[in-house]
Formats: structure tokens, C-alpha cells, sequence
């Protein structure tokens, strides 16, 4: 066993079940949907260059929590094709997005990275 991959295909052999991919790339109809999607929501949302309201004496990872609850809303109201929805219990991820054409899952993470002065998104 000299990497992951065959380690996890071992266990699998050991606990008796068939070979499953868990990690692979997205076919490229819908990464190319994907794209698409997200370029268009964000221009018919309006959302850049807009103003992100932050409550006073925030934290950083309240700042990020609040600046990602806005961006999604905005984009949840804009995005055609998908649907964003939010995952069940604690930790990453927080959403999934649902290809409507097909209703394929796939998670979705959403992170604010920068944080600009002027309060801007």
C-alpha cells in the first residue's frame, strides 16, 4: 500500500465491499454549466460591488459568516439551472448545490477570503 488510494481499496477488500470512486472530476457539461450559472447570477444579482451590511464589533468569522450569508441569498435569487440548499449538521459543507437537470448533488463551499476596508462584497 503505497498511496491513499490503495489504502482505501483495501479496506474496502477487507470489509467485504466492491471498489467505489469517492473523489473524481465533474463531468464537463456540468462544470462548463457551472461556470456559466455563477457568471450569470452574479451579474443579474447585482452583487458585485454592492454593499454588504456587517453588525457592528463583528469578529473575523462573524464578518465571514454574515458576508457569505449575503452573497448566497443574492445569488440562491439569480442562479438558473442549480439550486444552492443548505447541508444538515455541523461543519464543512455548509451548502450543496443541485443540478436541476439531473437533481445531481454536489457540495458547495463558499468562503469569504478578503475582507476589503470599504465594506464592499
Amino acid at each position: 500500500m503505497s498511496n491513499l488510494y490503495d489504502y482505501y481499496k483495501d479496506l474496502l477488500r477487507w470489509e467485504g465491499q466492491k471498489d467505489r470512486q469517492l473523489v473524481n472530476q465533474w463531468p464537463q457539461d456540468l462544470r462548463d454549466a457551472v461556470v456559466e450559472a455563477f457568471v450569470d447570477a452574479v451579474l443579474k444579482s447585482s452583487i458585485k460591488g454592492s454593499v454588504c451590511p456587517i453588525k457592528p464589533n463583528s469578529t473575523n468569522q462573524s464578518i465571514g459568516n454574515q458576508v457569505e450569508k449575503y452573497t448566497i441569498t443574492k445569488l440562491k435569487s439569480a442562479i438558473l439551472g442549480f439550486s444552492i440548499s443548505d447541508c444538515s449538521g455541523a461543519g464543512y459543507p455548509d451548502k450543496m448545490l443541485i443540478w436541476q437537470p439531473t437533481k445531481q448533488k454536489n457540495t458547495l463551499r463558499s468562503e469569504s477570503n478578503e475582507w476589503v476596508e470599504s465594506k464592499r462584497c
